[in-house]
């Protein structure tokens, strides 16, 4: 019995190698068993064949998984290192636009007589300079700007749609608390506000301030021209009847006395706030200034002196030219402070000079 036992566990074991006499002897069972396909159905049902089957399998697919990590590891070495896999995607959001400058520290204003009147000369250059940039400035406007003032020009036009109906709900709202309010905050519309920027200005040189006695002369001046266009440019272009004279009618005569439309209060008011709200930090003195403002604009109302339409337009313009006041300032001390490096000649050679 062992003697047959020991033959069979023979030939179980050298039968799969002798199984095909033409092929060369593999080095390995297992692939010994891939190479050699079963002759016939019945060596295909047994348990030896179907084991020697698996392992082969197992044994292929282990050696592509191999091949598979080695051409990567090929390709990785071969491929040069890059800080990014993927270029970045391109975004469709338009870019903002830039911040103003910061602005550098100024020299402080003087009190000699000397340096005041030479501030004076350089004020008179400032206002033709302005002047003249206000004027060509809609030449230069990009789409957003166009597309502001055209929301602006729609705001106006639906608001002069509901004049006469605003007309008569303010007055039928009148009380003497109204008036009073009115008789009260109406000056920052005219003479309060002029007060206010001479205000600024005297404290800047009192204090030689800097900030300060800027806030003064962008407010005057942004008051002054606003009103040099809005009286005698806009209102006799237009010529717009007040509503105590047309009884809340819309009644345009270009080129006469009628000067209701734009609202000389407002357009005053709102330049005013506007430069004090773009000078001064945080957000106490800005809500200020616009309050009063939005108060004379309800005044000119109460007082059925102008109508809404009138007011809002007021609005746009004074708020459009003291923000374009400060701006184009801002602008232009940033481009002038600008650092220069020179190389100038001394007695060993050549030096370096930073201006600031």
């Amino acid at each position: 019995m062992k003697c047959v036992a020991v033959l069979l566990i023979v030939s179980v074991l050298v039968c799969p190698v002798f199984a095909d006499d033409g092929a060369p002897a593999p080095e390995t069972s297992a692939e010994a068993s891939a190479a050699v396909p079963p002759s016939s159905a019945t060596e295909r049902e047994e348990p030896g064949f179907q084991a020697s089957f698996e392992e082969s399998f197992l044994a292929a697919e282990a050696a592509e998984i191999d091949a598979d990590l080695e051409a990567q590891s090929t390709e990785t070495q071969q491929k040069p290192p890059t800080t990014e896999e993927q270029p970045p995607k391109p975004t469709t959001e338009e870019p903002q636009k830039p911040e103003p400058p910061k602005e550098p520290p100024p020299k402080r204003p003087s009190l000699k007589p000397a340096d005041f009147w030479k501030d004076v000369k350089v004020e008179a250059k400032r206002y033709v300079a302005d002047s003249y940039a206000i004027l060509v400035a809609p030449f230069h406007w990009s789409v957003a700007d166009w597309e502001r003032a055209a929301g602006a020009a729609v705001l106006i036009g639906g608001l002069m749609l509901e004049d006469k109906h605003l007309d008569h709900e303010f007055q039928k709202n009148r009380s003497t608390f109204t008036n009073r309010v009115s008789q009260a905050t109406t000056g920052f519309g005219g003479g309060y506000g002029v007060n206010t920027g001479f205000a600024f200005l005297i404290v800047g040189y009192v204090f030689r301030s800097w900030d300060v006695r800027e806030t003064g002369r962008e407010t005057l001046e942004a008051g002054f021209l606003s009103n040099l266009l809005d009286k005698w440019v806009l209102k006799y272009a237009f010529g717009r009847e007040r509503p105590q004279k047309s009884n809340g009618r819309t009644v345009f005569r270009p080129g006469s006395s009628n000067d209701s439309f734009p609202s000389g209060h407002a357009t005053e008011a709102f330049a005013v706030a506007s430069v004090i709200a773009m000078r001064s930090p945080g957000w106490v003195l800005p809500t200020i200034a616009y309050t009063a403002a939005t108060l004379v604009a309800f005044d000119r109302m109460n007082d059925r002196v102008h109508f809404a339409s009138d007011v809002a337009a007021g609005a746009v313009l004074g708020t459009a030219i003291g923000r374009f006041l400060v701006a184009r300032h801002r602008r232009a001390r940033a481009e002038a402070q600008k650092t220069t490096l020179e190389i100038v000649p001394i007695k060993s050679g050549l030096a370096a000079r930073i201006g600031f």
